[in-house]
C-alpha cells in the first residue's frame, strides 16, 4: 500500500507500507528440525515529509518476526528516522553565491537494525532442545563376548543443543551524517561520517565447569562491538569547448570496528588473549623469530608443536613458561577486512580521441600464506582440504620457494620457505607472521582508448559512426607482495585474476 498527498507547493507527503510473508522448504534437509518449512514475516512501513524543496524527513520502521526466536523474543520493532536541510534552496543563499556553490545539503540519519541470522544452520530454534535419541558415538555395550558369547550394544543419547527462550534478535544502532556540496556545476562531493554500535551478539559461554555435565556448550546474546568510518566521493566534469573535455571521480572509505564486551575467560594474567577492543576480524597467532639454526638450538628452547627439526620455525614464548602453547597467540598483522578501499578514475577526450582509466586499492589489511595449500611435494586438494597421501596430485614447487629455503647447503634462518618435506610439519603449518603478508595493492582495473572517426569521412560511406578502441582489465597491479595476485589471498595455486585485452571496432548506420 502506498500513497502521495500534496497539499501545496511547498508541502509533499508520501509514504508506503509493505507486507511480507515467506516460506521455504528443502528437502531431504538430513534432519527433523531442518526439514521443517522455513518461515519468517514481516511489517514494513516508510513515511516521507519534504516542505520547499528545503527540509525534508523520513520515517522508516520494520516488525519482524522470526521463527528462531521463542514467542516471547519472536517479534522485533526497527524504527529509524532521517533529516534533510537543502541549504542552497534556503532565500538567503543569493546568486553571488549560488553561482560558486551551487549545491550545499546537510543530512543525518539514525536507526535500529535486527538480525535473526546469527548462529548456522543446525540452529533453526534456539528455543528447543536438539537430541540425537540414537547416537552410536555414545553407545554402552552389556555382557559378555568372545567364547562366552551373549552380549550387546545399545546406542547412547547425545545434545547437540539446550533450550533457551531468552536468545533473541542482534540489534545495531547506526547513525550517519554527510553533506552534499556542489561547486561551479562542475564539481561534486558527498562525504558521511557513519557509526555503529551492534549489541546482542551471539556467543559461546567461555567458561562452564565440566561438573555440571553438559554435553553441548550453552549460548547467549553477549557480545558487543562498535565500529565507525568515514566515505567520501569527489565527481567532477568539465568541458573546456566543443572539442576538449575531462572528467574524474574518485571514492574513499575508511572503517574500523572492535569488541567492546567479549564472551571470554578471564585474561588479566596475559591480556594480549583479551579479544576486547581489536577489530572483529583481527587474527592471533604466534610470534616467528626465525628457524631453528640446529638440534641444540631446539633441544634448549621451549617445547613447540609435533616433530620439528633444524630448519624449522622458531616460535617466542611470549608468556615465558618454557612451552609453545594457545598463551602465546597474540594480535598479529591487519584485520583481514581492509580498513581502507578507495579507488579513483579519469576520462577525457579530444577531438576524436578519447581515453577513460580507472584504479582501484585496499590498504591495512593482513592475508596469510597457506603453508598446507602451497606445500610442495603433497598431496593436497583443494575441493576437499584434505591432504590424502593415497591420491596423486602432488602441488608444485614454487619458483619463491625454490628460490629461498632453508637446507643443510644453504642454512638461510630467513628463508621463505622452512626445510623441504614430504609431508606438512605441523610446527611450520601454525598461525604465525611467518607467513604473514600485507595485502595492500593498487590495480589498473580498467582502461579504454579510443578514436572515432569524422562524420564528414564516414558520411561518404553512408555510416553515423565508426570507432576503433582498445580495452583492457586487470592490467597492472602494484603490491609489495610479488608471489602472485594479493587479491588471491593465502592459496596462490588457485585460479588466478585474469587479463583481458579486447581490439574492437563499434560500427553504425
Amino acid at each position: 500500500m502506498s500513497w502521495n498527498r500534496t497539499f501545496s507547493e511547498k508541502h509533499a507527503l508520501s509514504g508506503l507500507m509493505v507486507y511480507t510473508m515467506r516460506e521455504q522448504l528443502y528437502a531431504n534437509a538430513g534432519d527433523l528440525q531442518k526439514s521443517l518449512p522455513y518461515r519468517n514475516i514481516g511489517l514494513a512501513g516508510r513515511a516521507t515529509y519534504a516542505y520547499d524543496s528545503r527540509y525534508f524527513c523520513e520515517f522508516n520502521f520494520g516488525y519482524n518476526g522470526s521463527e528462531r526466536f521463542s514467542k516471547k523474543e519472536r517479534f522485533g520493532f526497527f524504527p529509524s528516522a532521517g533529516l534533510g536541510w537543502f541549504v542552497s534552496n534556503e532565500k538567503f543563499w543569493g546568486p553571488g553565491l549560488k553561482k560558486t556553490i551551487t549545491k550545499l545539503k546537510f543530512k543525518g540519519t539514525y536507526g535500529l537494525v535486527g538480525n535473526d541470522a546469527i548462529g548456522d544452520s543446525n540452529d533453526r530454534f534456539f528455543y528447543l532442545s536438539n537430541v540425537n535419541m540414537n547416537n552410536s558415538s555414545y553407545a554402552s555395550s552389556f555382557g559378555t563376548y568372545g567364547n562366552f558369547g551373549g552380549g550387546y550394544t545399545v546406542n547412547g543419547i547425545s545434545v547437540s543443543r539446550y533450550p533457551n527462550d531468552e536468545i533473541t534478535w542482534e540489534t545495531a544502532k547506526k547513525l550517519n551524517v554527510g553533506v552534499e556540496l556542489g561547486m561551479w556545476d562542475e564539481l561534486e562531493i558527498q562525504a558521511d561520517v557513519f557509526s555503529e554500535d551492534r549489541s546482542n551478539i551471539l556467543m559461546s559461554r567461555s567458561y562452564i565447569p565440566t561438573t555440571m555435565g553438559l554435553q553441548a556448550t550453552p549460548r547467549a546474546n553477549v557480545g558487543e562491538a562498535s565500529s565507525s568510518g568515514v566515505d567520501v566521493s569527489v565527481n567532477y566534469n568539465h568541458s573546456f569547448n566543443e572539442k576538449l573535455w575531462i572528467s574524474g571521480l574518485a571514492n574513499f572509505t575508511y572503517a574500523t570496528s572492535e569488541f567492546t564486551v567479549y564472551e571470554e575467560p578471564d585474561y588479566s594474567a596475559t591480556p594480549w588473549r583479551s579479544r576486547v577492543g581489536y577489530s572483529l576480524n583481527q587474527t592471533w597467532g604466534y610470534v616467528a623469530e626465525r628457524l631453528f639454526v640446529d638440534d641444540e638450538e631446539i633441544r634448549n628452547s621451549p617445547v613447540q608443536f609435533g616433530d620439528y627439526k633444524a630448519g624449522d620455525i622458531k616460535y617466542k614464548d611470549i608468556n615465558k613458561d618454557g612451552k609453545i602453547t594457545e598463551l602465546d597467540k597474540v594480535p598479529i598483522g591487519f584485520p583481514t577486512s581492509p580498513e581502507i578501499v578507495y579507488g579513483f578514475g579519469i576520462s577525457g577526450g579530444y577531438k576524436g580521441f578519447d581515453l577513460s582509466c580507472f584504479f582501484q586499492g585496499l590498504a591495512r589489511e593482513s592475508f596469510w600464506i597457506d603453508p598446507t595449500a602451497t606445500s610442495p611435494f603433497i598431496n593436497y586438494h583443494p575441493s576437499s582440504g584434505d591432504t590424502d597421501p593415497g591420491k596423486l596430485a602432488n602441488n608444485a614447487l614454487l619458483k619463491a620457494y625454490a628460490d629461498s629455503y632453508w637446507s643443510e647447503d644453504n642454512r638461510n634462518l630467513y628463508a621463505l620457505w622452512p626445510r623441504l618435506s614430504e609431508t606438512v610439519i605441523s610446527n611450520n603449518a601454525q598461525t604465525s607472521t611467518w607467513f604473514m603478508r600485507d595485502g595492500s595493492f593498487l590495480r589498473l582495473k580498467s582502461v579504454e582508448f579510443g578514436y572515432t572517426l569524422p562524420a564528414r569521412i564516414i558520411s561518404k560511406a553512408k555510416m553515423t559512426n565508426l570507432r576503433f578502441y582498445f580495452s583492457g582489465t586487470n592490467l597492472f597491479t602494484f603490491s609489495k607482495f610479488k608471489m602472485w595476485d594479493p587479491e588471491m589471498g593465502g592459496n596462490g595455486l588457485g585460479y588466478p585474476i585474469q587479463k583481458v585485452y579486447n581490439f574492437g571496432l563499434q560500427l553504425s548506420f
